[in-house]
């Protein structure tokens, strides 16, 4: 059975998260706090932890020192474990879950909320941005970042083409092209064997996933090149996270060596990538 879900995970592991040298093995551990920790009793036994990022081709040295390094920057702290003095268990700090809480809006919002009016439009402004001229960039309205300075509110009309031709980048272009190889890899050759897998594929998932939605802007059809492929992007991460749920929850339902199984997921779980009560359409 080890073979087997070695065998099944290798491809994934080589292909869609090692593959662009030396993980950030910190940011990583953020992904699973934010996705599998904070809805599910909002901390996590060091065990467990290991557990995952152990599957996940991460040694214990590299992850020492990433959760060192998030405790000393304040984004989580550790406490021991109130059943076993010997055991610690990691929780965002109240900054760090100031840090998560828009981004998870952002990174689990339905299809279509996003790229969406109002639009800000703003000079020389952060990253993330579309841009439409010469250090002039847009951002909807609901997602602008909340250090803009000088800026303008407002709706567009015809954009031209050639507008149209400049609002994605290269490096743009290139991480949608790598987030579709993945999705096409999840639903054609991936085979999990255990909820482990399927909770490795779904943390790589949305690792690479929010990564790519804090650095690039989400296009809507009237400002995206002809043929942009990148326009159905959300809703086919949705769709193959949603697959991946079922299966990946009996792991985080599951006991194991020195952890238990977690707290149930809290109901907002389950609205992730779908319209809520209230969404303005």
């Amino acid at each position: 059975m080890a073979q087997a879900t070695l065998d099944t995970l290798t491809p994934l592991l080589r292909d869609h998260l090692h593959h662009e040298g030396r993980v950030r093995v910190w940011s990583l551990i953020v992904t699973i706090l934010g996705d599998a920790v904070e809805l599910r009793g909002g901390e996590v036994p060091t065990a467990r932890l290991a557990d995952l990022l152990e599957a996940m081709g991460i040694s214990l040295a590299a992850q020492r020192t990433a959760l060192s390094r998030l405790v000393a920057d304040g984004w989580i702290e550790r406490r021991k474990d109130p059943r076993d003095n010997r055991a610690t268990r990691y929780r965002f700090t109240e900054a760090g879950r100031a840090e998560f809480v828009p981004a998870a809006r952002l990174i689990y919002a339905a299809p279509g909320m996003v790229a969406r009016e109002p639009w800000i439009m703003a000079a020389d402004g952060p990253a993330r941005g579309i841009p439409v001229g010469d250090g002039i960039a847009l951002w909807p309205a609901d997602f602008a970042p909340r250090d803009l300075g000088f800026a303008m509110v407002g709706t567009f009309t015809t954009p031209t083409r050639a507008l149209r031709a400049g609002t994605v980048t290269d490096a743009h272009a290139a991480s949608v092209q790598d987030l579709q190889a993945l999705l096409r890899f999840l639903e054609t050759t991936f085979d999990p064997v255990t909820g482990r897998d399927a909770m490795v594929a779904r943390t790589i998932l949305i690792h690479r996933w929010r990564r790519h939605v804090l650095r690039f802007p989400e296009l809507p059809k009237e400002l995206a090149p002809e043929g942009w492929t990148g326009l159905s992007l959300r809703a086919d991460v949705g769709r193959a996270y949603a697959r991946l749920q079922l299966y990946s929850d009996t792991y985080l339902n599951a006991y194991g060596p020195g952890f238990e199984a977690m707290a149930p997921a809290d109901p907002e779980f389950y609205d992730r990538f779908k319209p809520r009560l209230g969404d303005r359409k």
